[in-house]
């Protein structure tokens, strides 16, 4: 069980470390001003929960799981940590890159208080998990990211605590070993053990989590279901995303190239009601449009948007030629505007983030040429408000059951 009341984590900071010094000293007026990455955080955790933790970066959310770690401790209120805490926070922390991974192993486990002879009952399933073998007795200075999150992770594991948190270091694995740590969290999960994950991947925190709580500098929002929350949030990043930044403009900084006889200038999507928004539910009609000025004369022009997944994951590409109805274009006036439009009736997308890569290109002959490729044109949010399914696209599904009696 995990309870805090008023909690706050506040910093100092300083214009130049000479002035820490004078402040010490006490020579002349106070030199710093406050930072508080946490302030009045009241929470309960009950045991058994799997909880996530999102927000966006700055919120607070690495620091809370600092002082639930004791790895700092709290400027202003109360933490009540029953059990034992192992966690998985800044790759590397915790290991002295001198010492090999088998030492740092005996050095981690010494921490939580196992014994010498507590630790070679653990170390072979240890080395196991991690897959390992070759490299335990090498500094773990030459190790990859990947393997400093392999021996962190089955480390804290191994060591069974009665409190697991995790602080995105599940990002850097591989999807072999993610999916390897997940099952070792499920397995915990099982044993009633209290879990806590800081993730950007809402997949993995909507499937994984029975509670979320949503930070934002420093203040706990709301907590809740994950469906509550995580809509919550997805509203909350539009808002902001409109706030900041019009990421439909041409003033985009993401990658671009081609001959440039075709430029495209916007690209916006629009729902059912002919609203342009850049959020959609599961399953609803949406269109996407490109507005685009012709530069100079060019023939065989094709244009098409390439649909990508926040995590890079190909979802889907499509364009006017290779298509049942084959459309190939040509342009041969200077500064001629136009838009392109693709209908989609039934968008099958499940919720998560997504963006859109606008491709023209020139495909009168021999291997298509770029005109404008634009790499993430846009980005959208697919709403929470789908919950049965799991994975990249809804499905239509029928079930049936079938069932005989043994004679």
């Amino acid at each position: 069980m995990i309870e805090t009341a008023n909690l706050g984590k506040c910093y100092r900071i300083y214009n130049h470390p000479f002035h820490r010094v004078r402040e010490a000293l006490k020579l002349g007026k106070n030199l710093h001003r406050e930072f508080w990455a946490l302030k009045n955080i009241y929470l309960h955790i009950s045991r058994g929960a799997s909880f996530g933790i999102i927000g966006p970066n700055g919120a607070g959310k690495s620091t809370f799981l600092k002082l639930l770690s004791g790895i700092t401790q709290p400027t202003e209120g109360t933490l009540t940590v029953n059990g034992t805490v192992a966690s998985i926070l800044e790759l590397g922390a915790g290991f002295h890159h001198d010492f090999t991974g088998r030492s740092n192993v005996y050095l981690n486990c010494a921490l939580q208080g196992y014994t010498h002879e507590d630790t070679n009952r653990i170390l072979p399933e240890i080395i196991e998990f991690a897959e390992l073998h070759d490299f335990i007795d090498q500094p773990v200075r030459m190790y990859s990211t990947g393997m400093y999150l392999r021996l962190a992770f089955s480390v804290a594991t191994a060591v069974d605590p009665d409190i697991l948190v995790v602080d995105e270091a599940l990002s850097v694995g591989d999807e072999y070993f993610r999916n390897k740590c997940l099952d070792r969290m499920n397995e915990f999960k099982a044993k009633g053990k209290t879990i806590l994950i800081v993730s950007h991947d809402l997949a993995t925190i909507r499937h994984f989590c029975t509670h979320v709580a949503l930070f934002d500098q420093g203040n706990l929002l709301a907590a809740g279901s994950p469906e509550e929350i995580l809509d919550q949030y997805l509203e909350m990043a539009h808002k902001n995303r409109i706030l900041h930044a019009d990421q439909r403009s041409g003033s985009s900084t993401s990658p671009r190239w081609g001959t440039g006889e075709v430029q495209v200038e916007q690209v916006y999507m629009r729902d059912a009601n002919g609203q342009t928004t850049d959020v959609f539910d599961t399953n609803s009609p949406i269109t996407i449009t490109a507005n685009f000025r012709v530069h100079r004369p060019v023939k065989g022009v094709v244009f098409g948007f390439l649909i990508f997944r926040s995590d890079g994951t190909y979802v889907n590409g499509s364009n006017h030629y290779w298509h049942d109805t084959p459309q190939i274009f040509h342009f041969e006036n200077d500064g001629e505007i136009g838009q392109i439009q693709c209908e989609i009736t039934r968008f099958p997308l499940l919720p998560g983030h997504y963006y859109i890569t606008s491709c023209c290109y020139n495909n009168l002959e021999g291997f298509p040429q770029a005109v404008d490729h634009w790499e993430r044109a846009l980005t959208f949010t697919i709403s929470e408000r789908m919950t049965g399914q799991h994975g990249v696209i809804a499905m239509d599904t029928a079930w049936n059951l079938q069932r005989q009696m043994n004679r």
